[in-house]
């Protein structure tokens, strides 16, 4: 409503709003990137401040689903573990709760997830590079740690130079047998491939930093150290990132479990700290099984553990979710990755640990109706 309205910020502090930042003009800056207001501005013009922001959420979280499976086609997985890995997707992981809460957080997981998957998706029909360099801009403005799954684009643009000289129609993350020219494509073809990418993903970098620059007068500080009485709590004694920090989030990422009570429903989760990925969706186990000698394969783990760079030495491990919110961040390529992992078929065990996520997920998600938090 503020871009509505020509304004950089909110007029004032509601006491539901938090982490907002007081700028030099008496207005209030909201931290968070902008691409998910952006996303909003036709719908709010139309409905007003009145409007529910948990329902584009869940129909962009529902659109999520349907690119997913779209990119898995494209990918050659057959229906039946398509429709399994969706349903996972959809119903088995944290992304589920991030769409139905649909809160400024969780929204700009939900964007950025959409924003991811449209760009692997216009990858796979190579599309023109422009177009995938946007989509990967609206993912990146979503959520900053997406900004790190550069090289698995770069990865793409090898693979598809590579695939030009050689007239290849394969899509990218097909599995195929890889031969030395492929990891040497032509400098100038990819090079002639890279431009627009680069081009098309440097509009909205640019006018991000053009916003932090209006803000806080610095292109590169986006807001959070200046939040009043942030720097002060104990989590961030160390600063917002910090290699210390990497056993807590450790911690929450794998080993966080439910607490348990003498009343019902005996065992409950916790609203703030999450609960572990292992919990949540153990089908993403079948991720570290991919190992194979491709670009795609190099590609989305390098981005993979690029972004859990800035997630692992960040001081908050999540706030108020449903599971390690964080995680999302990655979702679109561990899933791509597990897709890769079950190409051979899903066995027993992975459908046991999808079985396992769809419970864990519908007990979140009574959690989250009945306010069974610990």
């Amino acid at each position: 409503d503020a871009f509505l309205h020509g304004r950089l910020g909110l007029d004032g502090a509601p006491p539901w709003l938090n982490e907002l930042v007081p700028t030099a003009d008496g207005r209030f800056a909201v931290v968070y990137p902008p691409a998910p207001a952006v996303l909003l501005l036709p719908l709010v013009a139309v409905f007003g401040r009145g409007l529910h922001q948990e329902i584009p959420s869940m129909l962009i979280g529902a659109a999520n689903v349907a690119l997913l499976s779209l990119v898995l086609q494209e990918m050659g997985v057959p229906p039946r573990r398509r429709i399994l890995l969706s349903l996972v997707f959809a119903f088995g992981s944290v992304a589920w709760y991030s769409a139905v809460v649909g809160t400024a957080w969780h929204f700009a997981h939900v964007v950025a997830t959409c924003g991811m998957l449209l760009a692997v998706y216009a990858a796979q029909r190579d599309a023109p590079t422009w177009s995938i360099g946007l989509a990967f801009g609206l993912a990146a403005l979503s959520r900053l740690p997406v900004a790190a799954a550069v090289p698995f684009f770069a990865a793409y643009l090898a693979d598809r130079a590579a695939r030009s000289r050689r007239g290849s129609r394969v899509p990218f993350g097909v599995p195929r047998a890889m031969r030395a020219a492929d990891w040497r494509p032509p400098v100038r073809v990819f090079a002639h491939l890279a431009l627009p990418f680069v081009a098309a993903l440097s509009v909205p970098v640019a006018l991000d930093l053009a916003y932090n620059a209006a803000r806080f007068g610095s292109p590169l500080e986006p807001g959070y150290a200046l939040i009043p009485g942030l720097l002060n709590e104990a989590q961030y004694r160390n600063g917002f990132f910090s290699l210390s920090n990497i056993p807590r989030q450790l911690h929450a990422l794998f080993l966080t479990g439910p607490a348990f009570s003498s009343n019902p429903p005996w065992v409950r989760p916790h609203l703030v700290g999450g609960l572990s990925v292992l919990l949540t969706t153990p089908l993403l186990l079948w991720s570290f099984r991919v190992r194979d000698r491709d670009w795609f394969t190099l590609g989305a783990w390098a981005s993979v553990a690029l972004i859990f760079v800035p997630i692992l030495t960040h001081a908050d491990p999540g706030g108020a979710q449903w599971g390690y919110r964080y995680a999302q961040d990655a979702y679109p390529l561990l899933f791509l990755l597990v897709a890769r992992a079950l190409r051979a078929g899903a066995g027993r065990a992975a459908r046991l640990a999808a079985v396992a996520g769809f419970v864990v997920n519908a007990w979140g998600a009574l959690a989250f109706y009945y306010g069974w938090w610990a």
